[in-house]
Order: C-alpha cells, then sequence, then structure tokens
C-alpha cells in the first residue's frame, strides 16, 4: 500500500458484514488500521436494522450468510431507497450472484481468497464513485429544479399561455418548434419541457445553428469518421448521436442551409443517419425540439425553408412574447433576478427606488428578458447601498429611456426645437417597435420609406443601434 496510514476512527464510516468471527476480526483490524470507523455484525437482517443508526457510508457484506444473504440485504436497502455504496464479498464466486449484485448495483465484488489490503482499495474505490454518484445525483437534481415550472416567471396572459403550452409540450414526445425574438427565453422553455418531460433521464443536447457553417454543421450534426476531411484527425460523434434518448435542441433552426435540410427530415423521419465519411448506419431515439427568431413560416414562402421540414418540426408550437408585450411582468422579474444576484454576489440590496423601476417598466427592453437579467446583474454589481438607484442601471438604458421618455420639458422652447423632439422621438419609437424595418415604420408614421431615410440621417439613426 502506497497511502499512509491514517489514525483509527477519522475515517469513513464502515458496516462490515459476516457470519464468520475470524474473517470478522481480520477485517476489522485492516479496515481500522487505515483510519476507518467500523462498525460489525453477523446477520443480514441486524446490518439492514442498524445501517441508519451506524450512519454508514458503505456497507461490505459477505454473500452467504443464514437469515438473509448479502444479495438479499442489497436488494432489501435498494427497495429502501438507500443508495448507500456496497462491496459483495463471497468465496463461492457464482455467476448468478453476481450478476444480480450488479444488477442492483453493488460498486465491487470481491471473491474470497483475496489479500486482506485489497478491501482497502475496494473500499476507497467505493466511496469515491458513491461520493461522484451522490454528487451526480444533487446536481441533476438541482438542474430540474432550476427548470421546473415554478421557476417560469410571468402572470401575464401571454405568458400563461406560454407556460400551459411549455406544460403540453413535455406531457408529449413529439417534435417542438419555439418562436421568439433574441432573448425572449425560448432555450430556457426547451429544458423546462425537457427537464419536467418523459426523457428527463436523458442528455439535452443544444446546438445553435447560425454558429456554424454549412459543413461544419453538418460534421456537427451528423458527427464525422476520421479521414472524412482534412482536419478529421480522430472519430467524432455527432449529435443526434449524443442526443440518444434524451433531448436534442436546435436553436436558430431557422439558418440551417437547405443543403442539410433534406438530410435533417430524413434524420426525424427514420431516426437514421450516418456519419460524414461513415457507411455505418446509427440509431438515435431523440426528442427533438427546435427554436427560431425569425418567421419560419415566411421563410418557406420564400424558399429558404423546406415546407416538408417546418411541418415536420412544428407538430406544437409555442410562442414566447416580447417583454414589451407583457410589461406587467417586468416587476416579478426583476425581483426574481434580484435575489438571484443579491446572493451570487453578496449584497444586502433589498429593492429598487420608485424612479429606477418606473425607468425599468418604461423601457423599450430590445434585448428582452435576457436584457432586464443583465441589466438587474449590472445594477446589483454598481450599486453601494441597499437600493438600487437610476444612476446604478446601465447608462445604455438610461439614455434611451430619457429619449423615448414623454415629460413636459419636449414643450418648453422654440416651436420648431418641440416639433423636431417629438418627431425624433416618435420615429425612434416606431423603428424600435419594428426591429428596425424602415419600410413597417415608414408604413406606421404615414410616410414614405425615402423620407424616413432623410429623417433618420437628420436625426443620428443612421444605422441599427448595437445592443
Amino acid at each position: 500500500m502506497n497511502n499512509p496510514t491514517k489514525e483509527p476512527g477519522t475515517g469513513p464510516k464502515i458496516l462490515l458484514v459476516d457470519d464468520d468471527p475470524k474473517f470478522l476480526k481480520l477485517m476489522l483490524h485492516v479496515l481500522e488500521k487505515h483510519g476507518f470507523v467500523v462498525t460489525v455484525c453477523n446477520d443480514g437482517i441486524e446490518a439492514k436494522e442498524i445501517v441508519d443508526e451506524s450512519a454508514a457510508e458503505l456497507v461490505i457484506s459477505d454473500y452467504k450468510m443464514p437469515n438473509m444473504d448479502g444479495v438479499e440485504l442489497l436488494k432489501a436497502l435498494r427497495e429502501d431507497g438507500r443508495d448507500i455504496p456496497f462491496i459483495l464479498i463471497t468465496a463461492y464466486g457464482s455467476i448468478d450472484s453476481t450478476m444480480a449484485a450488479i444488477k442492483l448495483g453493488t460498486l465491487e465484488y470481491l471473491t474470497k481468497p483475496f489479500d486482506p489490503e485489497e478491501i482497502v482499495l475496494a473500499a476507497q474505490k467505493a466511496l469515491n464513485m458513491g461520493h461522484v454518484n451522490r454528487e451526480l445525483s444533487r446536481l441533476q437534481e438541482a438542474v430540474q429544479a432550476k427548470y421546473s415550472f415554478d421557476n417560469l416567471i410571468g402572470q401575464s396572459p401571454s405568458m400563461q399561455e406560454a407556460y400551459r403550452n411549455i406544460h403540453k409540450a413535455s406531457q408529449t414526445s413529439t417534435n417542438v418548434l419555439i418562436s421568439g425574438e433574441t432573448g425572449t427565453g425560448k432555450e430556457l422553455a426547451a429544458r423546462a419541457i425537457h427537464y419536467n418531460g418523459l426523457s428527463k433521464e436523458g442528455p439535452f443536447i443544444a446546438l445553435n445553428c447560425s454558429a456554424f457553417s454549412g459543413g461544419t454543421l453538418e460534421s456537427e450534426l451528423f458527427g464525422h469518421e476520421k479521414g472524412a476531411f482534412t482536419d478529421a484527425h480522430r472519430d467524432h460523434k455527432g449529435r443526434f448521436e449524443l442526443a440518444d434518448q434524451g433531448t436534442l435542441f436546435l436553436d436558430e433552426a431557422c439558418d440551417i442551409p437547405l443543403s442539410i435540410q433534406v438530410k435533417l427530415l430524413r434524420v426525424l423521419q427514420e431516426k437514421r443517419f450516418e456519419r460524414v465519411g461513415g457507411q455505418e448506419t446509427l440509431h438515435s431515439n431523440f426528442r427533438l425540439i427546435a427554436a427560431t427568431n425569425k418567421d419560419l413560416n415566411g421563410r418557406v414562402k420564400k424558399g429558404l425553408f423546406r415546407e416538408d421540414l417546418f411541418y415536420r418540426l412544428s407538430v406544437i408550437n409555442i410562442t414566447m412574447p416580447r417583454l414589451r408585450q407583457h410589461p406587467e411582468d417586468i416587476p416579478l422579474l426583476t425581483k426574481h433576478y434580484l435575489k438571484i444576484f443579491t446572493q451570487t454576489y453578496k449584497k444586502d440590496i433589498k429593492t429598487l427606488s420608485l424612479e429606477a423601476m418606473k425607468l425599468m417598466q418604461r423601457y423599450f427592453w430590445p434585448g428582452n428578458v435576457r436584457q432586464l437579467e443583465n441589466a438587474i446583474e449590472s445594477a446589483v454589481v454598481m450599486c453601494d447601498g441597499n437600493m438600487i438607484k437610476v444612476a446604478d442601471l446601465p447608462l445604455e438604458m438610461t439614455e434611451r429611456a430619457s429619449e423615448m421618455a414623454f415629460d413636459s420639458n419636449e414643450y418648453q422652447g422654440s416651436l420648431p426645437g418641440v416639433v423636431a423632439a417629438v418627431e425624433r422621438r416618435m420615429i425612434r419609437k416606431a423603428l424600435d417597435q419594428n426591429e428596425w424595418v424602415k419600410a413597417r415604420a415608414a408604413k406606421i408614421l404615414g410616410i414614405s420609406e425615402r423620407v424616413l431615410s432623410y429623417k433618420m440621417g437628420k436625426y443620428g439613426f443612421g444605422e441599427v443601434p448595437k445592443m
């Protein structure tokens, strides 16, 4: 052994079960020599009763015992919901008992006779694996809690309608299409569907289709074999393969090239595909959720998206509304993110000032909920007191809000100045409400697109502002 001997009574707690007194004495000596705290008993029924009392972190049990053998003890513990690590020891080497123990979740299996020091290595390995499994379970529970329906924030009718559709989608395994502007929470909706759905035990695999060129996107989706192209130095599993028994989320699916759309259609129909450069046909049973920030039906009409693929994707349609369509939810969202970031940055910030909250509610939020989240995080970082003030909010927010504000100051000064101020504000508002599409903004304003272009230059709106 390379590990140094630990002080007795300082290590993890072990329950040792065996009906052979000599073996018990030997194993007790070896384990205590390495610092483990050991409780012993010679019967499986007694062991089941004292597992909790002894606060055991690991059970080491002989297989062949009267009344209740080692496999029966393991089964009884699992049926009671105890996922405690378990090592089974036997002098019989039975294949049947080995398989039964493995199926029930034993972490180690030792056959007598063995070097007594081997039990120390087995115990350490089992305890480490038990720690890993508990941590994975904790993380999985935390993720599921994060994306539970209780964490979907919004009481407005439009958000409640979206939540109802998300819940309905989670109860099926069919394809889902989520539409909405950037920052409206499309991926959050997709994760809520997955982690509350039929495939929640499987992986959630996400891919932003707009982040890759055509050839690279194909490799990311289908995978590739070593040597398929110049830089293919090894086999690469694609997202279809990785999402087996889980959910594949394709963000910005509107940007998938036509050449890949037809291949995607086949995968959705057959759940079969080949890697790039490969001959073997692979199978993957995944649930597809796609998202788009563009009008996918409009792209179909323009010939930019296959109609058959559109219908295949949009079996269930969910629309995530723009934040400016449900401003009544802004105080709820603000409170939610304020709680998160005050905990993250360990600050004692209770609320926002009345002026700051008014600005939050009248701001246009072109980046939607994601922008609001970022704004609150920034404000929490910048705030020195226990209340967020207007000065703590991002400068871009305060500047644009002042431009859009409609107060008595606009009506002071000369008539041309007042007219120009009002005209500038109306043009900015029309552009913001129409994603800076000049044709639509001009129609709202009742002027030609040419006149709008002139006035945009006049007031310094020459290009779309970068958010």
